[in-house]
């Protein structure tokens, strides 16, 4: 009996199947548990994407649970862009999850959709996105031309994280394209754009 026991010990549990060859409820099942699958969750985002079309995705979120809510909304945010999906995202984009809600309207920002953009360039909005991700943000800002965030951009002049200087310094010019193509010091050129924004705003 005391054999049986230890060779039931040392007998390997079998692992779960590589990410590539599960069904959509098995990396579902792998939200929010990293070392479950070995996969973080835009692992399982990117996979779904790769497989799944916006209908299936949206149609699981009605069902699922917040882990799970999360994993589906970055899915749906990696796909090409659709009419569809805007839709949900504009119901997303107040949603209590704050990391969930910032995707959604991160991805109608994507579109250009100013109802958005307002939102998302008002003060105090904060979201602890990570570096990257946030001066993508920073950027769109300028792709759109959307000049009500130019006190948006200066703020983001200060902030921590270099490419978001960057980013915002580039959505700067995007708004003001005859602004000088480079300044004698960092000073001088948030005081440049400063100026353009406040004569902006005080029309």
């Amino acid at each position: 009996m005391l054999t049986l026991l230890l060779v039931l010990m040392m007998t390997e549990v079998p692992g779960p199947p590589p990410l590539e060859q599960m069904e959509l409820e098995q990396v579902l099942s792998c939200a929010g548990d990293a070392l479950k699958c070995e996969a973080s969750d835009w692992d399982l985002a990117r996979e779904l994407a790769r497989r799944y079309d916006s209908t299936v995705l949206a149609a699981r979120i009605q069902r699922a649970s917040g882990a799970q809510r999360r994993v589906l909304v970055f899915a749906l945010y990696v796909l090409p862009p659709s009419p569809e999906v805007a839709r949900l995202m504009r119901k997303l984009s107040s949603d209590r999850d704050e990391e969930l809600a910032y995707y959604a309207l991160n991805y109608r920002v994507k579109l250009c959709d100013r109802e958005a953009l307002a939102k998302l360039v008002a003060p105090p909005y904060r979201i602890r996105a990570a570096c990257e991700q946030w001066a993508t943000t920073v950027s769109l800002v300028g792709q759109c031309q959307y000049m009500p965030g130019g006190s948006f951009l200066l703020s983001s002049l200060d902030h921590a994280c270099l490419n978001v200087v960057q980013a915002a310094g580039a959505s700067l010019r995007a708004l003001y394209p005859d602004a000088p193509s480079s300044f004698e010091s960092f000073d001088q050129e948030k005081a440049y754009f400063g100026t353009r924004v406040s004569r902006r705003r005080n029309r």
